[in-house]
C-alpha cells in the first residue's frame, strides 16, 4: 500500500530533550552510540528532515556531542532535576516557529513523516499529544510556544508532569493508531533506556548488506 501523501503543515520547530542520565543505560542518552553516531545526532537527523528550526536542550553542565555539521541550536534548562517538563519551558522560550513538536533524544527511529503529522494535529489547538494504549506520549508530542507560560505555572506549583498540559492547555489526544499510515509499526515511539534497547535499535540503524554476487547472478549472464 503506498504511503499516503504527507499533511499540509505550518512551519514548526523542534525540540530534542537531551539531558536524559541513562542511568540504566550507563551513560548520558545524548552520547549513546548506535551503528557509529550518537543517538542525538540520529533524532536530529530524523527531525531535520521535517522542520528546519532545532533546538536542542540540556541539563547544567551537560556535555553534549559536537554537531559535526548539523545545524542545532543548544540551550540549557535552567531548573535543576525538574525533570522533562523543565526542558520543555527551556526549548519553548527560544523556538523560531509557533509551533513545535518535542521529541526525547533517545528516539533515532524517528520518522520524520510522523513528526509532520503530529505537528498537523495541533493545527487549531494549543498541544496534540499521542496516546499509546491510554497513555499520553508527552516526549514525542506538538506544543504552541505560548504554552511556555502554562508549562512555568505548572513547575511553579511542583508539578513535574508533561501530561498534565492536557488539563492546562486546549489540547488533542491522538490514538496512535491513527499515525500508522505515516510510519507503520511505530518505530518513532522506540526509545532507548537499556544497553539491550541500543543494540536493538542499531540493529535497526544499520541498512542490510546487498547479498553476494554468486556464480549464478544474472549480471553479466550465467557462467
Amino acid at each position: 500500500m503506498a504511503k499516503p501523501d504527507p499533511p499540509p503543515v505550518e512551519p514548526f520547530s523542534g525540540i530534542i530533550l537531551a539531558g536524559g542520565f541513562g542511568t540504566r543505560l550507563g551513560c548520558d542518552k545524548a552520547d549513546a552510540q548506535a551503528a557509529g553516531r550518537s543517538l542525538l545526532h540520529w533524532t536530529a537527523d530524523a527531525l531535520a528532515a521535517a522542520t528546519d528550526d532545532i533546538v536542542v536542550v540540556a541539563r547544567p553542565g551537560q556535555s553534549l556531542p559536537p554537531p559535526d555539521g548539523m545545524t542545532w541550536r543548544v540551550v540549557t534548562d535552567t531548573r535543576a532535576d525538574a525533570g522533562p517538563l523543565a526542558g520543555i519551558e527551556a526549548g519553548l522560550a527560544d523556538v523560531q516557529h509557533e509551533l513545535a513538536v518535542v521529541v526525547a533524544t533517545d528516539m533515532p527511529l524517528l520518522a520524520p513523516a510522523l513528526v509532520r503529522a503530529i505537528a498537523h494535529a495541533c493545527r487549531d489547538v494549543d498541544v496534540a499529544m499521542p496516546l499509546r494504549d491510554g497513555r499520553p506520549e508527552p516526549l514525542l508530542a506538538a506544543y504552541r510556544r505560548h504554552c511556555q507560560s502554562i508549562v512555568s505555572a505548572l513547575l511553579d506549583t511542583g508539578e513535574r508532569r508533561p501530561r498534565r498540559l492536557l488539563d492546562q492547555a486546549r489540547s488533542r489526544r491522538i490514538d496512535a493508531q491513527e499515525l500508522r499510515p505515516h510510519d507503520p509499526d511505530l518505530a518513532s515511539f522506540r526509545n532507548v533506556n537499556t544497553p539491550a534497547d541500543l543494540a536493538a535499535v542499531a540493529r535497526l540503524l544499520v541498512p542490510p548488506h546487498p547479498p553476494a554476487l554468486t556464480i549464478s547472478d544474472p549480471i553479466g549472464g550465467s557462467r
